[in-house]
Protein backbone atom coordinates (compact mmCIF):
# COMPACT_ATOMS: atom_id res chain seq x y z
CA UNK A 1 0.00 0.00 0.00
CA UNK A 2 1.39 3.60 -0.78
CA UNK A 3 0.28 6.35 1.53
CA UNK A 4 -0.51 9.76 0.27
CA UNK A 5 -0.10 12.75 2.76
CA UNK A 6 -0.76 15.87 2.42
CA UNK A 7 -3.44 18.47 0.50
CA UNK A 8 -6.52 18.01 -1.44
CA UNK A 9 -7.65 21.01 -3.08
CA UNK A 10 -9.50 22.60 -5.86
CA UNK A 11 -7.25 24.23 -8.49
CA UNK A 12 -9.11 27.08 -9.91
CA UNK A 13 -7.23 27.57 -13.59
CA UNK A 14 -7.75 30.59 -15.23
CA UNK A 15 -8.92 30.71 -19.07
CA UNK A 16 -11.05 32.89 -21.40
CA UNK A 17 -13.93 31.76 -22.58
CA UNK A 18 -15.12 31.75 -27.00
CA UNK A 19 -16.73 35.71 -26.63
CA UNK A 20 -13.14 36.34 -24.60
CA UNK A 21 -14.90 36.50 -21.21
CA UNK A 22 -12.53 35.80 -18.11
CA UNK A 23 -13.44 32.25 -16.31
CA UNK A 24 -11.97 29.79 -14.44
CA UNK A 25 -12.43 25.69 -14.98
CA UNK A 26 -12.25 23.76 -11.51
CA UNK A 27 -10.56 20.59 -11.20
CA UNK A 28 -9.93 18.54 -7.97
CA UNK A 29 -6.25 18.97 -7.59
CA UNK A 30 -3.20 19.36 -4.66
CA UNK A 31 0.27 17.28 -5.00
CA UNK A 32 -1.55 14.50 -2.32
CA UNK A 33 -4.81 13.78 -4.52
CA UNK A 34 -2.28 14.27 -8.07
CA UNK A 35 -0.15 11.88 -6.91
CA UNK A 36 -2.06 9.57 -5.19
CA UNK A 37 -4.23 9.24 -8.57
CA UNK A 38 -1.63 8.51 -10.74
CA UNK A 39 -0.46 6.06 -9.05
CA UNK A 40 -4.08 4.45 -8.40
CA UNK A 41 -4.46 4.79 -11.91
CA UNK A 42 -1.67 3.02 -12.90
CA UNK A 43 -2.69 -0.02 -11.06
CA UNK A 44 -1.05 0.58 -7.24
CA UNK A 45 -3.07 0.36 -4.10
CA UNK A 46 -3.56 3.58 -2.59
CA UNK A 47 -4.56 5.80 0.55
CA UNK A 48 -5.30 9.61 0.39
CA UNK A 49 -4.13 10.15 4.30
CA UNK A 50 -5.74 14.08 4.79
CA UNK A 51 -9.28 15.81 5.22
CA UNK A 52 -12.01 16.26 3.23
CA UNK A 53 -14.66 18.55 3.29
CA UNK A 54 -18.47 18.77 3.56
CA UNK A 55 -18.96 21.59 1.03
CA UNK A 56 -19.47 20.98 -2.79
CA UNK A 57 -15.32 20.95 -3.21
CA UNK A 58 -14.55 18.03 -0.65
CA UNK A 59 -17.94 16.38 -2.19
CA UNK A 60 -16.68 16.59 -5.69
CA UNK A 61 -12.83 15.48 -4.41
CA UNK A 62 -14.55 11.91 -2.21
CA UNK A 63 -16.24 11.24 -5.76
CA UNK A 64 -13.04 12.11 -7.94
CA UNK A 65 -11.45 9.75 -5.62
CA UNK A 66 -13.90 6.55 -5.50
CA UNK A 67 -13.62 6.91 -9.21
CA UNK A 68 -9.93 6.55 -9.23
CA UNK A 69 -10.22 3.67 -7.03
CA UNK A 70 -8.19 6.00 -3.87
CA UNK A 71 -9.13 4.73 -0.54
CA UNK A 72 -9.78 7.68 1.93
CA UNK A 73 -10.31 7.59 5.82
CA UNK A 74 -13.88 8.02 6.55
CA UNK A 75 -13.00 9.68 9.67
CA UNK A 76 -10.95 12.60 7.93
CA UNK A 77 -14.33 12.66 5.69
CA UNK A 78 -16.96 15.43 5.58
CA UNK A 79 -15.66 18.03 8.12
CA UNK A 80 -16.77 21.19 8.48
CA UNK A 81 -14.09 23.21 7.40
CA UNK A 82 -14.00 24.84 4.03
CA UNK A 83 -11.65 23.28 1.23
CA UNK A 84 -8.53 24.03 0.26
CA UNK A 85 -8.09 26.19 -3.01
CA UNK A 86 -5.45 27.28 -5.45
CA UNK A 87 -5.82 30.13 -8.19
CA UNK A 88 -3.28 28.94 -11.25
CA UNK A 89 -2.33 31.08 -13.99
CA UNK A 90 -0.88 29.53 -16.86
CA UNK A 91 1.81 30.95 -19.11
CA UNK A 92 2.62 31.03 -22.58
CA UNK A 93 4.37 27.72 -22.11
CA UNK A 94 1.54 26.06 -20.08
CA UNK A 95 4.07 26.32 -16.96
CA UNK A 96 1.34 27.37 -13.74
CA UNK A 97 1.86 29.97 -11.17
CA UNK A 98 -0.10 29.57 -7.98
CA UNK A 99 -1.86 31.50 -5.41
CA UNK A 100 -3.37 29.53 -2.67
CA UNK A 101 -6.50 30.01 -0.16
CA UNK A 102 -5.65 28.17 3.50
CA UNK A 103 -6.79 29.72 6.01
CA UNK A 104 -9.70 28.30 8.23
CA UNK A 105 -9.73 25.02 5.77
CA UNK A 106 -8.88 21.25 6.25
CA UNK A 107 -5.21 21.68 5.72
CA UNK A 108 -5.10 23.88 8.91
CA UNK A 109 -6.76 21.40 11.25
CA UNK A 110 -5.04 18.54 10.34
CA UNK A 111 -3.54 17.59 13.37
CA UNK A 112 -0.75 15.03 13.91
CA UNK A 113 -2.89 12.45 16.08
CA UNK A 114 -5.31 12.37 12.92
CA UNK A 115 -2.44 11.27 11.20
CA UNK A 116 -1.38 9.04 13.46
CA UNK A 117 -4.71 7.66 13.66
CA UNK A 118 -5.09 6.94 9.79
CA UNK A 119 -1.46 5.74 9.29
CA UNK A 120 -2.61 2.88 12.14
CA UNK A 121 -5.78 1.75 10.84
CA UNK A 122 -3.93 1.22 6.86
CA UNK A 123 -2.44 -2.45 6.89
CA UNK A 124 0.99 -2.79 4.89
CA UNK A 125 1.75 0.78 4.64
CA UNK A 126 5.39 0.23 2.64
CA UNK A 127 5.17 3.53 1.29
CA UNK A 128 4.67 7.36 2.35
CA UNK A 129 4.35 9.74 0.01
CA UNK A 130 4.55 13.71 1.71
CA UNK A 131 4.26 17.09 0.27
CA UNK A 132 3.65 20.03 -0.49
CA UNK A 133 2.26 23.20 0.24
CA UNK A 134 0.95 21.16 3.64
CA UNK A 135 4.58 21.13 4.36
CA UNK A 136 4.94 24.74 3.47
CA UNK A 137 2.03 25.90 5.98
CA UNK A 138 3.23 26.38 9.08
CA UNK A 139 0.16 24.41 10.86
CA UNK A 140 -0.08 21.41 8.74
CA UNK A 141 3.79 21.42 8.13
CA UNK A 142 4.67 21.38 11.99
CA UNK A 143 1.87 18.68 12.58
CA UNK A 144 3.07 16.32 9.75
CA UNK A 145 6.51 16.89 11.07
CA UNK A 146 5.35 16.18 14.87
CA UNK A 147 3.69 12.72 13.11
CA UNK A 148 6.50 11.61 11.51
CA UNK A 149 9.05 12.13 14.35
CA UNK A 150 6.00 10.04 16.60
CA UNK A 151 5.90 7.31 14.39
CA UNK A 152 7.36 3.98 15.70
CA UNK A 153 8.09 2.21 12.33
CA UNK A 154 8.87 4.43 9.13
CA UNK A 155 8.13 3.39 5.67
CA UNK A 156 9.94 3.94 2.72
CA UNK A 157 9.41 8.33 2.89
CA UNK A 158 9.15 9.54 -0.85
CA UNK A 159 9.38 13.23 -0.30
CA UNK A 160 8.25 16.17 -2.39
CA UNK A 161 8.70 19.93 -1.32
CA UNK A 162 7.55 21.39 -4.52
CA UNK A 163 8.69 24.54 -3.20
CA UNK A 164 5.78 27.72 -3.18
CA UNK A 165 7.42 30.44 -2.10
CA UNK A 166 4.03 32.34 -1.94
CA UNK A 167 2.87 30.35 0.97
CA UNK A 168 6.02 30.69 3.48
CA UNK A 169 5.81 32.57 6.09
CA UNK A 170 9.17 31.89 8.02
CA UNK A 171 12.07 30.77 4.96
CA UNK A 172 14.07 29.66 7.91
CA UNK A 173 11.55 27.83 10.22
CA UNK A 174 10.41 26.48 6.23
CA UNK A 175 14.04 25.54 5.66
CA UNK A 176 14.36 24.08 9.21
CA UNK A 177 11.11 22.20 8.77
CA UNK A 178 12.23 20.89 5.17
CA UNK A 179 15.19 19.49 5.97
CA UNK A 180 14.00 17.52 9.12
CA UNK A 181 11.51 15.96 6.84
CA UNK A 182 14.32 15.39 4.37
CA UNK A 183 16.30 13.70 7.18
CA UNK A 184 13.44 10.78 7.48
CA UNK A 185 13.02 10.64 3.98
CA UNK A 186 14.34 7.75 1.46
CA UNK A 187 13.77 9.39 -1.41
CA UNK A 188 13.30 13.45 -1.77
CA UNK A 189 11.90 15.09 -5.50
CA UNK A 190 13.34 18.39 -6.29
CA UNK A 191 13.94 20.42 -9.30
CA UNK A 192 16.90 22.29 -9.46
CA UNK A 193 15.15 25.57 -8.64
CA UNK A 194 14.09 23.75 -5.14
CA UNK A 195 17.52 23.04 -4.74
CA UNK A 196 18.36 26.73 -5.35
CA UNK A 197 15.80 28.20 -2.99
CA UNK A 198 16.77 25.96 -0.36
CA UNK A 199 20.38 26.41 -0.48
CA UNK A 200 20.90 29.50 -1.84
CA UNK A 201 24.22 29.72 -0.50
CA UNK A 202 26.32 26.33 -1.63
CA UNK A 203 26.72 24.55 -4.34
CA UNK A 204 24.11 21.80 -5.98
CA UNK A 205 27.46 19.12 -4.57
CA UNK A 206 27.54 20.92 -1.00
CA UNK A 207 23.46 20.67 -0.90
CA UNK A 208 23.66 17.40 -1.82
CA UNK A 209 26.47 16.29 0.89
CA UNK A 210 23.57 17.51 3.27
CA UNK A 211 20.71 15.44 1.82
CA UNK A 212 22.61 12.55 2.04
CA UNK A 213 24.05 13.11 5.59
CA UNK A 214 20.58 12.28 6.89
CA UNK A 215 18.60 9.64 5.60
CA UNK A 216 18.46 10.23 2.09
CA UNK A 217 19.47 7.83 -0.08
CA UNK A 218 17.93 8.70 -3.86
CA UNK A 219 17.77 12.85 -4.92
CA UNK A 220 14.99 12.84 -8.04
CA UNK A 221 15.59 15.76 -9.99
CA UNK A 222 12.68 16.83 -12.21
CA UNK A 223 14.52 18.96 -15.16
CA UNK A 224 11.53 19.77 -17.58
CA UNK A 225 11.83 19.35 -20.99
CA UNK A 226 15.56 17.96 -19.89
CA UNK A 227 13.59 14.97 -18.34
CA UNK A 228 15.16 13.47 -15.17
CA UNK A 229 17.90 12.97 -12.97
CA UNK A 230 18.55 10.18 -10.16
CA UNK A 231 21.60 11.05 -8.24
CA UNK A 232 22.51 8.23 -5.08
CA UNK A 233 23.85 7.94 -2.18
CA UNK A 234 26.13 5.48 -3.53
CA UNK A 235 27.15 7.55 -6.67
CA UNK A 236 24.58 6.62 -9.16
CA UNK A 237 23.68 9.32 -11.14
CA UNK A 238 21.51 8.70 -14.72
CA UNK A 239 19.78 10.89 -16.46
CA UNK A 240 16.61 10.12 -19.02
CA UNK A 241 14.95 12.72 -21.39
CA UNK A 242 11.73 13.80 -20.95
CA UNK A 243 9.41 12.85 -24.24
CA UNK A 244 9.01 15.54 -27.24
CA UNK A 245 5.54 16.08 -27.37
CA UNK A 246 2.92 19.27 -27.59
CA UNK A 247 2.49 20.44 -23.84
CA UNK A 248 -0.62 21.42 -23.30
CA UNK A 249 -0.30 22.60 -19.74
CA UNK A 250 2.44 21.03 -16.93
CA UNK A 251 -0.42 20.95 -14.13
CA UNK A 252 0.43 18.03 -12.25
CA UNK A 253 2.98 16.65 -14.53
CA UNK A 254 5.52 16.31 -11.24
CA UNK A 255 2.95 14.68 -9.09
CA UNK A 256 2.96 11.94 -12.08
CA UNK A 257 6.60 11.58 -11.76
CA UNK A 258 5.89 10.99 -8.08
CA UNK A 259 2.98 8.30 -8.78
CA UNK A 260 4.63 6.42 -11.39
CA UNK A 261 7.86 6.49 -9.42
CA UNK A 262 6.21 5.02 -6.44
CA UNK A 263 4.45 2.69 -8.84
CA UNK A 264 7.33 1.31 -10.01
CA UNK A 265 9.21 0.31 -6.73
CA UNK A 266 6.21 -1.09 -5.19
CA UNK A 267 5.91 -3.47 -8.33
CA UNK A 268 9.14 -4.54 -8.27
CA UNK A 269 9.63 -4.67 -4.40
CA UNK A 270 11.87 -2.24 -3.55
CA UNK A 271 12.06 -0.79 -0.08
CA UNK A 272 15.37 0.51 -0.12
CA UNK A 273 16.39 3.23 -3.07
CA UNK A 274 19.94 1.56 -3.23
CA UNK A 275 18.95 -1.58 -4.63
CA UNK A 276 17.40 0.31 -7.54
CA UNK A 277 20.98 -0.50 -10.16
CA UNK A 278 21.97 1.76 -13.40
CA UNK A 279 19.41 -0.39 -15.35
CA UNK A 280 16.46 0.01 -13.21
CA UNK A 281 17.11 3.50 -12.78
CA UNK A 282 16.81 4.17 -16.38
CA UNK A 283 14.07 1.60 -16.50
CA UNK A 284 11.76 3.42 -13.88
CA UNK A 285 12.57 7.29 -15.30
CA UNK A 286 11.54 6.10 -18.75
CA UNK A 287 8.45 4.93 -17.26
CA UNK A 288 8.36 8.01 -15.40
CA UNK A 289 8.78 10.20 -17.71
CA UNK A 290 6.03 8.63 -20.61
CA UNK A 291 3.39 8.95 -18.05
CA UNK A 292 4.34 12.58 -17.57
CA UNK A 293 4.17 12.76 -20.89
CA UNK A 294 0.34 12.05 -21.49
CA UNK A 295 -0.08 14.58 -18.73
CA UNK A 296 1.23 17.62 -20.29
CA UNK A 297 -0.41 16.83 -23.54
CA UNK A 298 -3.73 17.13 -21.77
CA UNK A 299 -5.57 20.24 -19.94
CA UNK A 300 -5.40 19.96 -15.72
CA UNK A 301 -3.86 17.46 -13.59
CA UNK A 302 -5.09 14.23 -15.44
CA UNK A 303 -2.72 11.42 -14.97
CA UNK A 304 -3.11 8.35 -17.44
CA UNK A 305 -4.15 4.78 -17.27
CA UNK A 306 -1.97 1.97 -17.95
CA UNK A 307 -3.76 1.10 -20.58
CA UNK A 308 -2.03 5.02 -22.18
CA UNK A 309 1.40 4.03 -21.35
CA UNK A 310 2.54 0.56 -21.75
Amino acid sequence: MIGFLGEALIDLIGGTSEKGESLFHYYSGGCALNAATAASRLGSPVTYIGKLSKDMFGVQMKDYFKKNNVNVIPFLTDVKENSMIGFAKLDKTGAASYVFYTQGTTISTLSSDDILKAIESIDNLDYLHVGSVSIALEQSGNQILKALLEMKNLPLIFFDPNVRPTVIEDFDLYRERVLKVASMSSIIKLSHEDLEFLFPDISQKEALKVLFAGRVQVVLFTMGKDGLRWISENGLDITVPAIDNPIVDTVGAGDTVSGATLTYLSEHGITNPLDVDKEKAYELMDFAVRCAAVTTSRKGANPPFRSEVN
